[in-house]
């Protein structure tokens, strides 16, 4: 039983001539003949009176024609007194609590360790917590929530902390360039953004910086605006269509206008393209139709890297090789073969290149429209995995193979890849648990990756590979039914 439940329990106990009981509320809240506001004139007030008498005060405490404040509190019970308590940031699955920043890098710090957490808490109480500490407000603590605000579609409130800089007089820097550029990308304001910083451009006499140019290259964010459909909106019409995306020939011109205006690169960059330089302008041209020329540039690029790469650039690279093995118009075995092709013929250009589960994946996707796709996938799959080794298999890879399984009409089959799936996950359970226990939620690796997910465009929401399987599992299970009933 809660406290305010005793409290009405103890209220209907008492006799019916106790005022408690005829409201809950002291005698004082009921006498509607006492005057609780003092009148002033304000003409007749001299300067001294709106002086405060302490410095460090709002005023005097008390007044004669005061209400018994001591005596109203006492007589309110406990749990009907407002409480008041600090808002402090909540990061899950910390052993203690995060202290109070005393320094901008501490406030980073902490809205750092709330983003990357396992658990990230929503917007809002990030928003409160960084406004709460106003005087520790620094460039890049506003960069870390646009982006987030950004990543989270809310827009608006990515407009919104840009205004908070300017009123606040925080100095922007290229990030903070780049975001905004970004955020008005995503609304499709792509000519407004093209605009203003062809005017800055003009003012300061330099080029463009090379992360600003890079975020023309994105596209409207898929879903989050919406508009009515056609140019009068009827009021009794009320459906609502997302934003398309921009014609052909309009596509064509920004890319154009892309082209004209190269960034301005340090001389890191000019001795080392950059690989994401190369992967917006590939990605563009793949989604324009121009496949072969993507292709002579990639092939260009992959030419004049050096002998060693890094871990990071190797990534990236493959990302552009992923870019091709999407299908094309005609989808059918001769798609794939020419991916697969595509494919191999890039491999060979580094010895540092190697394929991933991702790569598979989409090479896979190529099959979804040919005849006797699960034993064709079957088959690619086991020449990756004899080739590269079976950790080039992963949860996806076996779930579009068991669903090509299903797709040629062979439960069996699928049910066998399932029971491999399930056997995987309960062994990552185990040594998931036995992480948690020995690291808990400050892996370094985990913390860098939920980092760099504020950057992406899309990726897949959370469980949304467990949700698949169970798409998958589904299917296997009607199957199954109609195959007991014939």
């Amino acid at each position: 039983m809660t406290v305010l439940a005793e409290w009405e329990d103890r209220r209907r106990c008492l006799p019916k001539g106790d005022p408690v009981q005829a409201s809950a509320r002291p005698a004082f809240f009921r006498d509607r003949k006492r005057n609780l506001v003092t009148p002033i004139n304000v003409e007749r007030l001299s300067a001294r009176d709106f002086e405060s008498p302490h410095p460090h005060s709002a005023g005097p405490s008390t007044y004669e024609s005061d209400p018994p404040w001591e005596e109203v509190r006492d007589s309110v019970p406990e749990c009907l007194l407002p409480r008041i308590s600090p808002h402090r940031l909540s990061i899950p699955k910390q052993a203690t609590a995060v202290p109070d920043p005393t320094t901008p890098e501490d406030l980073l710090a902490n809205l750092v360790l709330a983003v990357t957490s396992k658990s990230l808490p929503p917007l809002g109480p990030l928003l409160s917590y960084h406004a709460a500490y106003g005087n520790l407000h620094s460039t890049a603590s506003f960069n870390l929530l646009i982006k987030l605000a950004i990543r989270h579609a809310s827009f608006g409130t990515a407009r919104s902390l840009l205004g908070h800089m300017v009123r606040e007089d925080v100095a922007g820097d290229v990030e903070t360039r780049a975001l905004r550029v970004r955020c008005m990308v995503r609304i499709g304001s792509w000519e407004q953004a093209w605009r203003e910083e062809m005017e800055r451009m003009a003012e300061d006499g330099l080029e463009m910086p090379y992360p600003v140019w890079l975020e023309f290259f994105g596209s409207v964010k898929r879903g989050a605006i919406s508009l009515r459909p056609g140019e009068q909106r009827c009021a009794e019409d009320k459906r609502r269509e997302s934003l398309p995306a921009p014609a052909p020939a309009v596509a064509a011109g920004r890319l154009d206008a892309l082209m004209k205006h190269p960034p301005l690169v340090t001389q890191g960059d000019l001795e080392r393209m950059p690989p994401q330089a190369v992967f917006v302008l590939v990605r563009a041209l793949a989604e324009q139709g121009r496949r072969p020329l993507a292709l002579s540039v990639t092939t260009q690029y992959f030419q004049s890297l050096p002998e060693t790469i890094d871990v990071a650039w190797q990534r990236s690279c493959l990302s552009i090789i992923h870019l091709h093995l999407k299908p094309g118009p005609k989808a059918g075995l001769t798609e794939h073969y020419a991916a697969r092709k595509a494919l191999y013929g890039f491999l060979r250009m580094h010895r540092a290149f190697r394929p991933t589960s991702t790569t598979l994946f989409f090479l896979m996707r190529t099959l979804r429209q040919t005849t006797q796709c699960g034993q064709r996938a079957e088959e690619l799959v086991q020449s990756f995995a004899e080739r590269w080794g079976p950790d080039i298999v992963d949860d996806a890879v076996r779930r579009r193979l068991a669903a090509f399984w299903l797709k040629q009409g062979d439960p069996r089959r699928a049910n066998a890849v399932i029971e491999v799936q399930n056997a995987v996950n309960e062994q990552r359970e185990g040594l998931r648990v036995e992480k948690e226990a020995v690291l808990g939620d400050n892996s370094k690796k985990d913390r860098a990756r939920r980092l760099r997910w504020l950057n992406m465009h899309r990726s897949p929401t959370r469980n949304k590979e467990g949700w698949r399987w169970r798409v998958v599992r589904r299917r296997l299970w009607r199957a199954q039914e109609r195959r007991a009933r014939g």
